[in-house]
């Protein structure tokens, strides 16, 4: 069965996005033919993927109201091999500044259903549609036999879009920066999932991820999750059984410049420390979800953590040959 991971906080700059484009990404790099959905008409997944949203015509929304087939909608993406940049096809201009002279020379991305501001109007367009919340698991079935996994990017509400991915999910990302705001959001989060799963059996909740992780205060409001939130929710639904990730996701300098590059910390710093985290995560991921793929991906962090071993033994090396050389003189 196709997974669908669902990525929703209704607090926004909680890594929603980042992380479901890197698990798309480390998904196709792990051989699986992966989708990502951006379910949020700010457009930001659809950027990152090297598209401008405002100039699409088809996107996501215009489907789920039946003025566009998905055909019409879904696109390919491409990166460039050595920068992880991601670019629109149609644009000679930036595969000249890349270097890129035919498609044959990028490498294919994640599939992309696209999004931009029209759906920021869903709420109120969507309305007089008694079947508007399962308009997106209707599509998506279409996909079952295409694709291997599905990311869905929401956008930082639990309106009518949030919904309709909860609707056609089957595991829940929660990305939550450990701060007491998001604390407050979480019982209402919750709610939205349980009444979710009362018109989709088959959703489940993989997670809380603690993502930005900075502050020693951060530490303080993990632990209370942990211990404190964590067992009231539980036992209020006994059913849901909300958990949360060993893997944790730190804040830094390398994510923003990613972003601004249009790339990603898998693609673009794939031996950092960063990159590490986002593969431990998605071998976790794969492990609580009973996703495919589980052996490519251990793999895949193992050489890669085998490469920032080495970079970092190198580097205390140079550090030990400086200290010495300054003591000699």
């Amino acid at each position: 069965m196709t997974k669908r991971y669902v990525y929703t906080n209704q607090k926004g700059g909680c890594t929603k996005t980042t992380t479901a484009i890197n698990a798309a990404v480390m998904g196709g790099l792990c051989g699986k033919r992966t989708l990502l959905v951006d379910m949020d008409g700010q457009g930001n997944s659809t950027w990152a993927m090297g598209y401008s949203p405002d100039y699409l015509e088809h996107t996501v929304y215009t489907v789920m109201q039946g003025t566009s087939t998905l055909q019409q909608a879904l696109k390919p993406t491409y990166f460039d091999p050595k920068t992880g940049i991601f670019f629109d096809p149609g644009d000679t201009r930036t595969m000249e500044a890349l270097g890129i002279a035919t498609l044959g020379e990028a490498r294919r991305g994640p599939d992309l259903l696209p999004n931009n501001i029209l759906a920021g109007s869903a709420d109120s367009e969507l309305q007089d549609n008694p079947t508007w919340g399962i308009l997106l698991r209707d599509l998506l079935a279409e996909f079952d036999a295409r694709y291997d996994e599905i990311h869905l990017d929401t956008n930082p509400s639990l309106g009518k879009m949030t919904v309709n991915a909860l609707y056609g999910g089957t595991d829940v990302v929660i990305p939550m920066t450990p701060e007491a705001w998001s604390m407050q959001g979480m019982i209402q989060l919750v709610r939205a999932v349980v009444q979710a799963q009362r018109a989709n059996r088959q959703l489940r909740v993989a997670g809380i991820l603690f993502t930005r992780i900075r502050y020693t205060s951060h530490q303080d409001v993990m632990r209370l999750v942990r211990e404190n939130l964590l067992p009231d929710i539980n036992g209020q639904y006994s059913d849901l059984h909300l958990s949360y990730f060993d893997a944790t996701i730190h804040e830094g300098v390398s994510y923003g410049e990613a972003i601004n590059n249009r790339t990603n910390v898998v693609l673009a710093h794939p031996a950092s420390s960063f990159a590490l985290e986002y593969w431990r995560f998605y071998v976790e991921l794969l492990g609580k979800t009973q996703g495919s793929g589980v052996t490519a991906a251990m793999e895949t962090y193992k050489r890669l953590f085998q490469l920032y071993q080495t970079a970092l033994e190198k580097k205390q090396a140079r550090k030990q040959v400086r200290t010495e050389a300054g003591r000699e003189a």
